[in-house]
């Protein structure tokens, strides 16, 4: 039996989610996320990102309750490759030898997102968070343009920041 070719977009029922050629889209009012090669990015209604890495994973989520353009908290989510210390395929590449084990490794993602049409926004800044969801630092102020607001990721190195909006 030969495999089907599946050429252009498959999409949901609602359209929220989309797979096309290597990247995934999630796009609703409270989340919305790119997965996959990051040449593919085009901008999401609330969310575009410009990383160095080839292949990422950038998540953004109300955590109010509130569509995300209304929304006062965020959360980032942004990861590129995962494994567990020692993790060993066999030669083909197509199962696994070892599982490996701690710690995990994360290749950090690193480079700018922009959050756009946030209705009414007048402040903007991004708290990076460890793994047990505990600040690192101080928060980052974002950067207005005519795009939205800027927030810098990947220094310091994390998966995931909150995201507080002043309206």
């Amino acid at each position: 039996m030969r495999a089907k070719t599946v050429s252009g977009p498959i999409a949901s029922n609602t359209g929220e989610l989309v797979w096309n050629d290597g990247l995934v889209t999630i796009d609703s009012d409270q989340s919305e996320a790119f997965v996959g090669f990051t040449k593919d990015w085009k901008p999401l209604k609330h969310l575009s990102a410009e990383v160095k890495n080839q292949f990422a994973a950038i998540q953004v989520s109300s955590l109010d309750s509130q569509p995300i353009a209304r929304s006062n908290r965020l959360l980032i989510s942004a990861a590129s490759r995962v494994t567990n210390t020692g993790f060993k395929w066999n030669d083909t590449r197509t199962r696994a030898v070892s599982q490996g084990g701690s710690p995990t490794l994360i290749e950090p993602v690193s480079g700018t997102i922009t959050l756009r049409n946030l209705d009414g926004a007048k402040g903007v800044s991004a708290t990076a968070l460890d793994g047990s969801g505990a600040p690192v630092g101080e928060p980052t102020a974002g950067r207005k343009t005519a795009d939205g607001w800027l927030l810098a990721i990947g220094d310091p190195v994390t998966t995931w920041y909150v995201v507080s909006i002043r309206h």
